[in-house]
């Protein structure tokens, strides 16, 4: 190539979202014999090709580029078009979205989790599981993930692979992972904090993904998650890593999302102490997802109408940001910064009291104010003072809080006496949802429950006020009321 006879040409560039958009551009036009450099920008949507195109006029030029664009969801124009939003789209995209929130609410109160009931879980009860957690809690974190990610890929014209390579990673992960958690005997348990983490960028993405779905904001591109451009461009093929390698490991990601029926499996996997029944059992509970998971993700493959797209992205987005909203107020929910919607002011433990009441067993106030499981016989007498909620009771003089723990906390909300060395019971049966993972933001405490079994937790002795606590997900909340 003649360095004399190269030139500067300026095209505009539609179709590009984010910084892989830019590194995918580039590196494609690259391959062409005919470039010597390429210089993308997402600010102005624009890409600068320096090159020996001989006799070519621009028109040519751009149609050769374009050739190799277009696969990837990108067009070149040599004027900017300007960015058009039909508004009227959203006349049908937000009844249809309000309509699948009533939905989703729907068989969250249904209380199809307590349809399970099994002492023992075997690969069948797995799969079961499986299904009722893909319209539960799995439904607003991994369904909030796929729908985003197969209709953002929809967009660029990839409509099948990446959806595929998402569900393989998926279940090639639950296989092995759950495989070494019941060889291993460890287990991915995440504290109140690393949950609250998780759970808070997941959210944000949600929200990122719902907003470019809406295709209204032009700046959200810029905040959409990607690989980093440094590490990118080190790569020689790029558009595999783009459109392979990112759903593949979204969906091997899932494994550590912070849902409660996971999370319950994958302590059941742990308690199998083998590696082929963890692996088997979590591969069983995955396939169980998978039906519903593959019709949200495959429901972007059928989108060809030009017509109805843009209802239909608009749709996506705004159910999206749906999860993304409910996913960040649950997360909230875990470290206890929001207030229930019946709450007055937060409790707080009155440390002293409790330790005095831990000195009058002989505990200490760290032990005694964690987790425990103490029987109330072991506590010494106190006065009896009952004026509380039917599932209140006064044992030895020791005040006993009992809730049934599935689908969430029965009852919701508890009366109490205030100034009682206090123990909640958590009942189980067969609880494999996410209420089986207790978080009390106020005394650091984080603890999975049995499947089915009694467990006390001592809060020490609370002051007057409102005493809160949720399940790991910060989806079911349980207070009580101690006066």
């Amino acid at each position: 190539m003649n360095n004399n006879n190269r030139k500067k040409y300026t095209f505009h560039v539609q179709g590009m979202h984010c910084n892989a958009c830019i590194i995918l551009t580039e590196s494609e036009l690259k391959d062409l014999p005919e470039v010597h450099s390429v210089i993308a920008s997402l600010d102005s949507n624009s890409v600068e090709v320096i090159g020996d195109f001989g006799q070519k006029d621009l028109v040519r030029i751009m149609e050769e580029l374009n050739l190799k664009l277009k696969p990837h969801g990108y067009t070149l124009s040599l004027e900017k078009k300007s960015h058009l939003i039909n508004w009227s789209d959203f006349k049908i995209a937000i009844p249809v979205t309000l309509a699948f929130i009533v939905f989703f609410i729907f068989l969250q109160k249904l209380g199809i989790v307590n349809l399970v009931n099994a002492s023992k879980v075997s690969y069948g009860t797995a799969f079961i599981i499986g299904l009722i957690a893909s319209v539960s809690s799995c439904m607003a974190v991994v369904g909030g993930l796929v729908l985003s990610m197969s209709a953002n890929f929809a967009k660029e014209g990839d409509k099948v692979r990446p959806q595929v390579l998402f569900h393989l990673g998926r279940l090639a992960s639950f296989f092995l992972l759950g495989g070494v958690i019941g060889l291993l005997g460890s287990t991915f348990q995440l504290g109140g904090t690393g949950t609250f983490i998780i759970s808070f960028i997941v959210a944000i993405i949600l929200l990122i993904l719902g907003l470019n779905l809406l295709d209204i904001f032009p700046w959200a591109k810029k905040l959409q998650p990607t690989l980093p451009s440094f590490i990118g461009k080190r790569i020689h093929n790029i558009k595999n890593l783009n459109h392979t390698l990112t759903p593949l490991l979204v969906g091997i990601v899932t494994f550590f999302l912070p849902c409660g029926f996971t999370q319950s499996m994958q302590i059941f996997a742990l308690s199998t102490g083998s590696f082929w029944t963890g692996s088997l059992t979590m591969l069983a509970f995955a396939l169980g997802t998978l039906p519903v998971l593959a019709i949200l993700s495959f429901s972007t493959s059928g989108i060809s109408n030009k017509a109805w797209s843009g209802k239909f992205f608009k749709t996506a987005g705004l159910v999206v940001i749906f999860f993304g909203l409910f996913n960040l107020y649950n997360s909230l929910n875990i470290i206890g910064a929001i207030p229930h919607f019946s709450a007055e002011k937060v409790s707080e433990i009155n440390t002293d009291q409790a330790g005095k009441f831990c000195s009058l067993n002989n505990a200490s106030s760290s032990d005694c104010l964690a987790s425990t499981t103490k029987k109330t016989s072991d506590f010494k007498p106190l006065p009896v003072t009952n004026n509380s909620s039917s599932n209140v009771s006064i044992v030895n003089g020791v005040q006993i809080i009992s809730l049934q723990v599935k689908g969430g906390y029965q009852p919701e909300q508890s009366v109490a006496k205030a100034g009682l060395p206090t123990v909640i019971r958590f009942e189980t049966s067969g609880t494999f949802d996410c209420s089986s993972s207790i978080r009390i933001p106020s005394l650091n405490i984080s603890q999975y429950l049995p499947q089915t079994g009694s467990t006390d937790i001592n809060i020490g002795t609370p002051s007057v006020g409102l005493f809160r606590g949720s399940c790991g997900m910060g989806m079911y909340p349980f207070e009580v009321d101690f006066k």
